[in-house]
């Protein structure tokens, strides 16, 4: 005894509209007839006996279920299927014919028919067993399409580097945000191997334990086009699909939250390290007046030309160590300093011009390349100067002399203007990048360690952004970036 499903007894008690196409009357009554056989289910026929007609209907997309004749005049039930599969149509279509032909089946099958009955066995126990099957056989497959739409939605719209691999790796399908964060087209990203696009040391071994183990939140760093490092978190593991392995993995970009954790370290030290100098340099400015006074007292007694030559040193080193503590004590944030609606392509070209002897004392090329519209915002000249200053001071003494090429330029990416600092000078160390903004960190034999520390603190007095990129022999790029908004 069959089983009836909750399914059949819904679609039984349901008013099923069906359209049926046949350039023969006769065949219409005859197949009619057979429906009406069908007391447990409730039909609402249309009869439609010209292909153009056909089309008109089914364009109105309001029927459940089609009957198609395969002889419809100059074009065919196999037509009519491929062009109502054209419409979209995702009703079940049933295709009739006066004779068995494998490859009339086949190729109605292959478009997109739900079934196939021939006219002469047809009878009403075959018709309600291709009706039943035709309607279950839709339903489920608009379930599964459905359910495929609502998570393709989920895949593609979500922020993170979704991909599903093979167990090698090599990507198979991925969603458009992994091309906005590696930067790489669709069809280039295709070819790639997700082993290739991490950078980590530890991460074949996690990948090799894959089978055995989830990776849940690994941090890696992913590499970008432009060897663009990216810092994120990996998350993968093994799915089966009809006996079939495949991993599918996200890839979660905690860039930005690195850098914000970055800047507030950076600020909370900056703090102390504040509250450190001023305290230094009230210490120091005292006895330094009176080397300072000393010295020129002593130099006016002196009558030998040859001993001023030495109190000349000390006042000149006075002076120098009293312009260190000044530049220790620059304001370090947007409620300390003045800021006022400037250009910013006039401070970087006086800050250019305030370089010009330096540049040419080492024979440094610089050009620069500004964007077509000027970028106005709050800011302090004289401190904003002095960071754009500091920049081009560490590119000239990282390049060599008659070798060196400085680019300087400005652009526009969405709200945002950017200035960028490129150097072909000698590059960072990555053990160092991380470092070179801390306060009294240097790689410099005479160096400070306080130019980057407070070009930092100028530019986010300025609510911006810096970002460096580096390469061992190939050179540093500073980007500076300002909100438009």
């Amino acid at each position: 005894m069959e089983r009836i499903t909750p399914s059949i007894i819904e679609m039984n008690s349901k008013l099923i509209t069906v359209l049926l196409v046949d350039d023969d009357e006769d065949d219409y009554f005859l197949t009619r007839a057979y429906f009406q056989d069908l007391v447990n289910w409730k039909f609402n026929i249309t009869w439609c006996s010209t292909y153009k007609n056909a089309l008109e209907h089914i364009r109105s997309n309001k029927y459940d279920l089609y009957l198609f004749d395969y002889l419809l005049g100059e074009n065919t039930g196999i037509d009519l299927i491929e062009e109502a599969c054209g419409m979209e149509c995702e009703e079940p279509m049933i295709l009739l014919t006066g004779k068995g032909d494998t490859k009339i089946a086949v190729e109605a099958l292959r478009l997109g028919a739900a079934d196939y009955l021939i006219k002469s066995e047809l009878d009403s126990e075959k018709l309600e067993r291709s009706i039943r099957y035709a309607l279950e056989r839709t339903s489920v497959l608009k379930a599964l399409k459905h359910s495929e739409r609502r998570y393709r939605r989920v895949f593609e719209e979500s922020k993170d580097f979704l991909f599903i691999s093979d167990l090698e790796g090599n990507i198979l399908d991925f969603n458009t945000s992994a091309c906005e964060l590696t930067g790489y087209t669709m069809k280039e990203l295709r070819g790639f191997n997700i082993l290739d696009l991490i950078e980590e040391p530890d991460f074949r071994k996690q990948w090799d334990t894959i089978e055995q183990q989830t990776i849940h939140d690994f941090e890696v760093r992913l590499m970008a086009r432009d060897n663009e490092k990216r810092y994120c978190l990996f998350s993968a593991s093994v799915e089966v699909d009809d006996g079939n392995l495949y991993v599918q993995g996200r890839i979660y970009d905690m860039t930005a939250r690195k850098q914000s954790e970055r800047e507030r370290l950076f600020s909370e030290k900056m703090a102390v390290t504040g509250r450190l100098v001023r305290m230094l340099a009230h210490e120091v400015r005292n006895p330094l007046t009176n080397v300072n006074l000393s010295a020129e007292q002593l130099e006016m007694e002196l009558v030998d030309e040859d001993q001023k030559f030495y109190t000349q040193i000390i006042k000149r080193n006075c002076t120098r160590i009293n312009d260190l503590i000044t530049q220790l004590l620059q304001p370090s944030s947007s409620a300390e300093i003045e800021l006022v609606e400037s250009s910013v392509n006039k401070v970087l070209d006086d800050a250019i011009t305030t370089a010009y002897d330096r540049v040419q004392l080492k024979r440094i090329q610089v050009v620069s390349q500004y964007n077509d519209a000027d970028f106005v915002l709050p800011l302090n000249a004289v401190s904003l100067q002095m960071a754009f200053l500091n920049l081009i001071t560490n590119a000239i003494e990282a390049m060599e002399e008659d070798k060196g090429v400085l680019q300087i330029s400005s652009r526009s990416v969405g709200d945002t203007f950017q200035v960028l600092f490129a150097d072909n000078g000698s590059g960072i160390s990555e053990e160092n990048i991380d470092k070179i903004f801390e306060p009294y960190f240097t790689g410099k034999n005479n160096g400070m360690g306080i130019g980057l520390a407070t070009t930092m603190s100028i530019i986010h007095a300025h609510h911006g952004r810096i970002d460096v990129k580096s390469e061992i022999g190939v050179g540093t790029t500073f980007t500076i970036s300002f909100s438009g908004k």
